[in-house]
């Protein structure tokens, strides 16, 4: 036949996970090569990444492989067949179905490696049977191989943010802390443990241009809260199903503030429902504050009219539904908040600890700034590299007179930005290593407790102090209760009223018995 009259080729290349070692392209130049040699001109390039023929059929690109093939009356090359399938026939294609499938469409289908078991249905069926069979063994050995890891306590996945791929003694790749990363990671948790929501905390790293991930500017609440809530950071891994496992790892942060966030996250989650959020200054939400005399919830109402100022209360949620059901009339919220405020400014804000957790958030802070100018620095050498290099090969006569122009019109705004980037955190580590950085710790250790009292009162700067005191009620105390008349055993008593709030501290937390001992000397306190 001659050439011009050869039908056109389609190469196709698969990979059953994520092509990272550049499978794909080495199959289609493998193909493409063989289909040339036998003067067979390329019509098209069809890949599936990430799609098992073993587990399932290959995905969308084949498909369209085959329907382009049956319209140009093409042939499709492969680097072998099981890259086309590699099933058994019943959870995925086995390669003589596809065949036949071929054969009814007038597609013929070439193979570099076995393009003979392509030929005939019978050389078809020995050759599917073998390639689900090859398909079985390897999945059996990269199971146990991942099991012994497993044994041995390795992380076994991707790259996980905050650490790095690392080859040990014994020549097993491991993960250890990233240098610019595990900084951030820390800070995450001690943030949150501060009381900040994982949208605060997202913001500020955006604002802050700190690098995510994939090395985007764009920080997002689930990418935080996912942080917060892996197993991996407190030392742990996956036990292979559902439970995890002690790694051989450096934990990123330490195994009890690990469990401290993972408390005060359930607490959130049991205490904040979803819905629509309250509109006042109310510190309780759903479920944390409960009726003394029915149990049911206490539910913020806010009621709003344009002659008076807004009115926010506290009501059981029992008795909104019946007013039969339940005595309690509704409460003023800030009566409530103050009263469980001066109580919590008792027994629950350590002064001395929230000071020493503001000295290391500044400590934490200079750390990260720290890795993250290393980095900057190596960037902005490189861009200079890079128009040095290009000058160079100007000056040589390697480039013309255009191309420098050019060229030089695109690398020096990035030289420009690297170096603009690398003074902004050269900057940022100037104010956290001065002198004056501690006495900022009792600036904002006293302007958080004003803060925390504004917010209860309903001034500005509700949303984060609000949040802090919510976190700290959360970390220390399961719920309050709100009773009517005089109280038998004096808890947190309303000024110039007869009710009192009973807090319940946290069962099983450390500070339980302190806290205990500390309630019972507040005998008589009032707001």
């Amino acid at each position: 036949m001659p050439q011009q009259d050869k039908p056109p080729a389609i190469l196709y290349a698969a990979k059953s996970t994520k092509d990272e070692k550049g499978s794909i392209p080495t199959q289609l130049a493998q193909a493409g090569a063989f289909a040339e040699s036998e003067g067979r001109s390329i019509a098209a390039r069809f890949a599936d990444e990430n799609q098992s023929a073993y587990h399932g059929n290959r995905g969308p690109e084949l498909q369209a492989a085959l329907e382009l093939a049956e319209q140009l009356d093409a042939e499709i090359y492969v680097q072998h067949s099981d890259r086309l399938a590699r099933g058994d026939g019943v959870k995925a294609r086995h390669l003589v179905q596809l065949v036949l499938e071929a054969k009814g469409r007038g597609i013929r289908l070439r193979s570099v490696e076995d393009d003979t078991s392509l030929d005939s249905v019978l050389m078809a069926a020995a050759m599917g049977e073998r390639n689900t069979e090859d398909s079985r063994r390897k999945g059996a050995a990269v199971r146990a191989g991942m099991e012994r890891k497993r044994k041995r306590g390795e992380y076994i996945g991707h790259r996980p943010y905050g650490y790095a791929w690392e080859r040990n003694e014994e020549d097993r790749r491991v993960i250890v802390p990233h240098p610019q990363e595990a900084p951030i990671v820390r800070r995450i948790f001690a943030e949150y443990l501060a009381g900040k929501s994982q949208l605060g905390i997202a913001r500020e790293l955006s604002r802050e241009i700190v690098p995510t991930h994939r090395g985007g500017k764009r920080w997002y609440p689930g990418t935080v809260r996912d942080i917060l809530a892996r197993p991996l950071y407190g030392g742990w891994i996956s036990d292979g199903g559902d439970g995890v496992m002690e790694g051989i790892h450096d934990p990123l942060v330490e195994r009890s503030e690990w469990e401290e966030v993972a408390k005060l996250r359930q607490a959130k989650a049991r205490s904040h429902g979803r819905g629509r959020p309250v509109a006042g200054n109310h510190l309780f939400r759903k479920g944390f504050l409960r009726c003394g005399e029915c149990g049911g919830a206490m539910i913020p109402r806010t009621v709003r009219n344009r002659a008076n100022p807004p009115t926010e209360t506290y009501g059981c949620f029992t008795r909104n539904q019946d007013l039969e059901a339940c005595s309690q009339e509704p409460v003023k919220r800030i009566d409530v908040d103050l009263a469980v405020l001066r109580y919590f400014e008792q027994v629950g804000l350590d002064l001395d600890a929230t000071r020493e957790q503001l000295r290391g958030a500044i400590d934490r802070k200079a750390e990260e700034t720290r890795a993250m100018l290393q980095t900057a620095r190596v960037e902005a050498n490189a861009a200079a590299e890079k128009i040095t290099r290009v000058k160079r090969d100007y000056l040589d006569g390697a480039l013309t007179a255009a191309e420098w122009r050019d060229l030089r019109a695109e690398l020096e705004p990035q030289q420009a930005a690297a170096n603009a980037a690398l003074d902004r955190l050269a900057q940022q580590l100037e104010g956290h290593e001065a002198e004056d950085a501690l006495d900022e710790v009792e600036r904002q250790l006293t302007d958080l407790l004003a803060s925390v009292r504004a917010a209860v009162e309903g001034k500005e700067g509700k949303e984060a102090s609000s949040q802090a005191v919510s976190a700290g009620l959360l970390r220390l105390f399961d719920s309050f209760t709100f009773h009517s008349g005089v109280p038998a055993v004096a808890n947190v008593e309303l000024i110039d009223t007869e009710c009192w709030i009973e807090p319940a501290i946290r069962a099983g937390d450390g500070d339980k018995a302190r806290l205990g001992a500390e309630n019972n000397c507040l005998e008589g306190f009032t707001t």
